[in-house]
């Protein structure tokens, strides 16, 4: 008796199933894998599967396959990483995913390839329904097909998925290894739980079991996420269907659970969700960014000549100095989103974080209200550190302001900031939860306050833009924190309770080489100089021509970069400096300064952008004689730059 012969149930079963000798013959084909592949046993029955099959030959099948034959260790090959093990076609032509479990059969020396056909859940379901019930019947006829019976549920048992199978009460008849896994818990256990419905499926009231029990009496069939109760009490979200098993007599005998955890599939579909929402603002913050830029320009020119022209009118003269301080800190809160959208720009340079913190605390005292306590605790040493401090600063400003809010009902209010390395065992939970932090050098700033803690409802939004739980929130606050943080690659974690919340910054440091001592600014020399302007908005160009001719400077304008291009190369020995912006119509800043350099190679340059810098800045640094600003800039301080660099250039 050839082998297929002893196992006469696997022709009757939706899986398909061959088998291998030592050297790769094919001892065993099925009737599924005949329709599968229009090839029939009697052809395949001998073969090589190699030669038969020769992607099998492909490091990632023989080298699996081949361990199988030599220790009896089994192999899985899952339809996500390996695609097609045995090629076979669907009748609308595409190929079957298959889940291809081999063991080896000891008892025959074979290696048993199970071939499962995952193109459809419920055609996986009808299978397992039908292989059950066949089993079940089998079972009562002969004696004889016990191993055979025993074989398919070992290769069952190492299915990936949990497999239940229940009587109509719900009472547990059988489960594999994959459900035990899942659960926690073990076979001895299995015969004191309750009904399968009332014992895992977790829920907030009676209505689902109700209705679960009554469907599935029905004879119907159910699919869908459930949270799965574990042994020990915790949870975990699961893909579960549900299938009736019925008998030779057309009865309802039992039922099949097949349960997969996709708790991992979840979190990971909930951070490209959140990903995705964040990537959408960062876009919609750097187009609207560039618009409110040029606004902003325009309104601090207008105010800056304003201001000159009511210098005999204190109090006309004291609103415009109130308007240009609103501009300034509507200008801030752009340079805040891009903060947040990590895009805004970084002056780094390094400084020692233990005097920074320490500076720092005596800031934070100065807007801490005389009721709530400031303590410090710092570890010493320097904790040499290269960033923006200003960017820092405000960071943990806000923090402390998130702080002091939190504890405006309290007398006893207390806020501790604190320095330290980062230590193992202390902060073995954090290292654990950010494994970024066992490499390379951290260290630890943590602010801490008593007051009434973040809500547990709340407490995974509060780094979201534009969430606030106060009236007059922006929401800006913890989302520019966390911009500030990543963009410093550091990490930032916040543990509250109703005693208290602690936020956790990890900034890497560096070895300390030494900082420079800036040099002191040159004089500036203000006789006026020619500037040739170029914008394409005309709510900036025009304020900006006024203001600079009150400096007195001569401006000649541009629109667009041809027409700059087309100005300059009339008469180019005539320019001092050329300030244009670097986003116009029909030629780029950057493009028409770079032709304007092919006739002045010395000409200076400055580069106005309402983007946020990082975008163009890489362009830009590689000009010579160049320097990039952002909109709004003020007006003292372009007036500054454009003499240094005019003055330099005459020097060179």
């Amino acid at each position: 008796m050839n082998i297929s012969e002893q196992f006469p149930l696997l022709d009757h079963i939706p899986t398909g199933i061959l088998a291998i000798n030592r050297y790769g013959e094919i001892v065993l084909w099925n009737r599924m894998l005949e329709q599968w592949t229009d090839s029939k046993r009697e052809q395949m029955i001998g073969q090589n599967l190699f030669e038969c099959f020769p992607e099998l030959n492909a490091p990632q099948f023989r080298m699996q396959i081949d361990q199988v034959l030599a220790d009896g260790a089994t192999v899985t090959f899952s339809p996500q990483q390996h695609h097609h093990v045995i090629p076979c076609r669907l009748p609308d032509g595409s190929w079957r995913s298959q889940l291809v479990t081999i063991s080896w059969l000891e008892t025959h020396e074979v290696a048993l390839f199970s071939i499962q056909d995952l193109s459809d859940q419920h055609r996986l379901i009808e299978k397992y329904r039908f292989a059950t019930a066949e089993l079940e019947d089998e079972l009562r006829r002969s004696q004889t097909l016990e191993r055979e019976k025993s074989q398919l549920a070992a290769a069952i048992d190492q299915a990936g998925e949990a497999v239940i199978i229940t009587d109509t009460a719900g009472q547990i008849q059988y489960t594999n290894r994959a459900f035990l896994k899942q659960t926690g818990w073990n076979h001895k256990d299995i015969h004191t739980i309750d009904t399968i419905y009332d014992t895992f499926f977790a829920k907030t009231d009676t209505e689902f079991t109700q209705e679960l029990q009554a469907l599935l009496q029905s004879g119907k069939t159910w699919q869908g996420r459930q949270q799965i109760i574990r042994k020990d009490g915790s949870r975990f979200t699961a893909s579960v269907s549900i299938a009736p098993i019925f008998n030779d007599e057309h009865s309802l005998t039992h039922h099949i659970i097949i349960q997969e955890d996709i708790s991992r599939q979840i979190t990971l579909e909930e951070k490209f969700r959140h990903t995705q929402k964040q990537e959408a603002l960062i876009t919609l913050i750097g187009g609207i960014a560039h618009d409110f830029n040029n606004l902003l320009a325009g309104l601090v020119g207008q105010a800056y000549l304003a201001a000159r022209e009511v210098s005999d009118m204190p109090k006309t003269a004291a609103r415009i100095k109130n308007i240009q301080g609103i501009t300034q800190e509507a200008a801030e809160i752009v340079n805040q989103l891009l903060t947040f959208a990590r895009q805004g720009e970084m002056h780094s340079k390094e400084f020692p974080l233990s005097s920074f913190i320490k500076e720092f605390a005596k800031l934070a005292a100065r807007s801490v209200p005389k009721n709530i306590r400031l303590t410090t605790d710092f570890d010493s040493g320097r904790f040499a550190f290269r960033g923006d401090p200003n960017q820092l600063q405000q960071a943990l400003l806000n923090i402390v302001q998130n702080a002091v809010d939190s504890l405006q009902e309290r007398s006893d209010g207390q806020i501790k900031i604190g320095l330290f390395s980062l230590k193992p065992a202390q902060d073995a939970a954090h290292i654990q939860k950010f494994p970024v932090l066992r490499h390379g050098n951290f260290c630890h700033i943590c602010i801490h306050d008593n007051g009434s803690g973040i809500p547990a409802e709340i407490q995974e939004r509060i780094f979201d833009p534009f969430f606030s739980t106060k009236k007059l929130g922006s929401g800006l606050g913890l989302a520019m924190v966390m911009g500030c943080i990543r963009h410093h690659q550091g990490i930032i974690d916040v543990d509250s309770s109703p005693t208290g919340t602690t936020v956790h910054l990890f900034l890497p440091t560096i070895k300390h080489r030494g900082v420079l001592t800036p040099r002191e600014p040159a004089e500036m020399h203000h006789s006026g100089v020619s500037i040739l302007l170029a914008d394409d908005d005309e709510r900036v160009l025009a304020p900006t021509m006024e203001l600079l001719e009150a400096m007195g400077h001569q401006v000649t304008l541009a629109r667009n970069g041809v027409e700059a291009y087309e100005v300059f190369v009339q008469h180019p020995e005539s320019w001092d400096i050329v300030i244009t912006d670097m986003v116009m119509p029909r030629m780029s800043g950057l493009e028409a300064s770079q032709k304007m350099r092919l006739l002045r190679p010395d000409i200076p340059l400055i580069y106005a952008t309402g983007y946020d810098q990082s975008l163009v800045i890489d362009n830009t640094q590689k000009v010579d004689n160049s320097t990039l600003i952002s909109k709004p800039f003020n007006p003292d301080d372009l007036d500054s730059l454009i003499m240094q660099m005019v003055k330099r250039n005459r020097k060179a």
